[in-house]
């Protein structure tokens, strides 16, 4: 089973930054989501990374909704 969120060293690789804050602007940049936890570490959901990756952000994930005119009434 993966973790749930990226190692330190995924995280580096990801932003190409080494140090949280630089790590935390370059994610911004990208649209990655991201919490710092109580111990100062840049927490960074996997599962988002590759929503955002794939395409399936949460730009891409609103519901529409059904045209009820089209159903002559």
């Amino acid at each position: 089973m993966e973790a749930l969120f990226l190692s330190p060293e995924e995280l580096e690789q990801l932003t190409g930054r080494r140090r949280g804050k630089e790590q935390r602007e370059t994610l911004d940049s990208l649209g990655i989501r991201w919490k710092v936890n109580a111990a100062g570490d840049t927490l960074v959901g996997r599962r988002h990374v590759e929503e955002v990756f794939c395409g399936l952000g949460a730009a891409n994930t609103e519901r529409k909704k059904p045209n009820l005119g089209a159903l002559g009434r």
